[in-house]
């Protein structure tokens, strides 16, 4: 049996073997509320439409989850980080289902919002303490294979997600697609609240201090990378259906959608295999491939061979950039990890809802092309900040 000694115990598991049904529970959680968050960019139309307002406006939607998520992952943290971790997380799943709920019957699109806040809210709780429920879980010295693992959730998100609801919503409209994610929220509440294993919360001398986190070497560098390369992200993502209006490939956003999520299964992959003994090289190859897709958008957007080449080349850069940055956290937050997340997970859904609000700006006042032209150098303020910061830290290895 291990037992990891860093401020916190793990729950106990055997020597290289890896709690793969655990792992699946909380891909599935992660899957959940990563799709209750980009739901509406599949379904933006019809509900935009269904509550009255325009795109720029129904876009919002993903805002107002990434609001509430940046509000609660601090406080929420600070409240239960020696807290059982099950615990949260069944509370994150009924809040999950609730809301999903409420938004499949709701006609307000104000109290739409306070609901997709509440979502975020959830949302916060979860992503906050999700890598380091995956790890204390883990064998040691496979930490960043676990963080992939349970993570893969997040990309059957992204390669399902969107083209999922979209169809869903066809079928039965935008308000179904929202009772369906509801009713699978409850589904996985009950399977983990039966067979989920528990682990502990932060426990010993660790303290939650924001300040205190915030000096450690590489913490400033990973949240400003996580910052600029998920605002860069969301700002073409949330808008994805207008981007493709000057190649005529509006009309296809499901099935470029799943593109996008077929090239994230393959990035996670590699990254899943590579992520605990190449994680520098891989964070580096992930930013400058994700900024030459874009280069290849911003030139080519009136043409669809190249906007689909580079919805694919995007899709395999986002793939593995969350296991990446959370393993990079976990490498240098040490006993702190909680506290860490806990801000990765506020500088992501601060880049989500910042992406969401510019992106609407621009489409409001600007042209689509400005699009990936804003987001290529958001990627590199990321580049810069992963070069001069964290780099050094993580050198040709994620390992601990």
């Amino acid at each position: 049996m291990t037992e990891l000694d860093d401020g916190y115990r793990t729950a106990a598991v055997p020597a290289q073997r890896m709690p793969l049904q655990a792992m699946v529970l909380l891909s599935l959680a992660a899957f959940v509320t990563l799709l209750t968050e980009i739901m509406p960019a599949g379904l933006l139309s019809a509900l935009s439409r269904g509550l009255g307002v325009t795109q720029a406006v129904g876009g919002q939607f993903i805002t107002a989850f990434a609001l509430g998520a940046l509000c609660s992952a601090l406080p929420s943290t600070a409240f239960t980080h020696r807290m059982a971790r099950k615990r949260l997380l069944l509370a994150g799943l009924v809040g999950f289902t609730l809301v999903n709920i409420g938004n499949a019957l709701v006609s307000s699109f104000t109290l739409a919002l306070c609901l997709r806040f509440m979502a975020g809210a959830c949302g916060g709780l979860v992503w906050a303490m999700f890598a380091g429920y995956a790890t204390r879980l883990a064998p040691e010295g496979q930490r960043g294979r676990a963080i992939a693992l349970a993570g893969s959730g997040v990309t059957l998100a992204l390669v399902l997600g969107a083209p999922l609801s979209a169809f869903i919503g066809q079928m039965i409209g935008w308000r179904g697609a929202f009772a369906t994610l509801g009713v699978l929220s409850f589904i996985l509440l009950c399977w983990s609240g039966a067979v989920l294993p528990d682990a502990p919360g932060s426990q010993g001398t660790v303290r939650f201090s924001l300040f205190g986190t915030l000096r450690i070497s590489g913490i400033l560098a990973n949240l400003t990378l996580i910052f600029s390369f998920v605002a860069a992200h969301s700002l073409l993502y949330v808008y994805i259906e207008p981007l493709l209006v000057p190649s005529g490939l509006s009309s296809h956003v499901d099935g470029l959608l799943l593109l996008f999520g077929g090239g994230s299964v393959g990035g996670l992959v590699v990254t899943g295999m590579l992520i605990d003994r190449h994680l520098g090289p891989l964070i580096s190859v992930s930013i400058l491939i994700f900024a030459a897709a874009l280069v290849v958008l911003a030139c080519g957007l009136a043409h669809p061979i190249p906007v689909v080449l580079a919805i694919l080349i995007w899709g395999v850069t986002t793939g593995g950039f969350a296991a990446l940055t959370q393993n990079a956290m976990a490498h240098i937050g040490g006993n702190a990890i909680d506290v860490a997340q806990a801000m990765a997970t506020t500088a992501w859904n601060l880049a989500v809802s910042s992406g969401g609000l510019l992106g609407g700006v621009l489409l409001t006042h600007g042209s689509v092309v400005t699009l990936p032209q804003v987001a290529i150098a958001l990627l590199f303020v990321g580049l810069a900040a992963f070069i001069s910061g964290l780099r050094p830290l993580l050198g040709q290895s994620g390992s601990r």
